[in-house]
């Protein structure tokens, strides 16, 4: 966790500073050792929120893209009081979730029910060959320009497509270079599909003025 509260106030993790957690209120420390990215954990041992991932530098450079305000956000259903820390909510009620580990089908989908209004941003470079076998298998001409889309094969053995071919809300991948890949489809029996670019500038601040996700031609 980045965040704890401090005092009321938002503050990044420092030696020997103490904080409560924003979502469920329990005393938090500061972990800032040598080896693992500076962040807060729960006194107790036991996190709170049963979706939230080891926080790793790829978070935090796609959480600073957005306003301290927006990161980290205790979300709490009306009805069921079911309370989850979302990784960036917007004040226009979108949800940016950044995946980097291997996450279960079940709670996938179940965090696309809970927040509903959502999208996925997914490290593609988790897995040690899948930024190759997705390059080797984009299509080098456009199955179509307006908007610009790319058929993608997949040979390799991950599942990266597979496991994320029947979201229901945008999931977009991150394979550590300026261009963001929307899936778009992807046929588990074929290994096919579609995908389509994105710069990652142009993401950000659609998400920053609440305009319509787009779907970009590379420049």
């Amino acid at each position: 966790m980045r965040y704890a509260l401090v005092n009321g106030v938002k503050r990044e993790p420092q030696s020997k500073l103490k904080g409560l957690c924003p979502n469920c209120g329990a005393e938090l420390i500061a972990k800032c050792g040598r080896v693992n990215v500076w962040h807060w954990a729960h006194k107790n041992k036991v996190e709170c929120d049963p979706w939230w991932e080891n926080e790793t530098i790829w978070h935090r450079e796609w959480k600073q893209h957005f306003p301290v305000e927006w990161q980290e956000v205790s979300y709490v259903d009306p009805l069921t009081k079911e309370r989850h820390i979302a990784d960036v909510k917007s004040p226009f009620d979108l949800v940016i979730e950044l995946q980097h580990s291997a996450i279960k089908y079940e709670e996938r989908k179940s965090r696309e029910y809970f927040y509903k209004d959502m999208i996925w941003i997914v490290d593609g470079t988790k897995g040690s060959s899948d930024k190759s076998y997705f390059n080797m298998g984009l299509s080098r001409t456009p199955l179509q320009q307006d908007p610009v889309a790319y058929q993608i094969d997949w040979w390799g053995r991950s599942k990266l497509l597979e496991n994320w071919a029947d979201s229901e809300v945008k999931v977009y991948f991150d394979f550590g270079t300026e261009t963001l890949w929307r899936l778009l489809f992807f046929d588990k029996e074929r290994k096919k599909g579609a995908v389509a670019p994105l710069t990652k500038e142009a993401l950000i601040n659609d998400c920053l003025r609440s305009n319509k996700l787009s779907v970009m031609n590379l420049k």
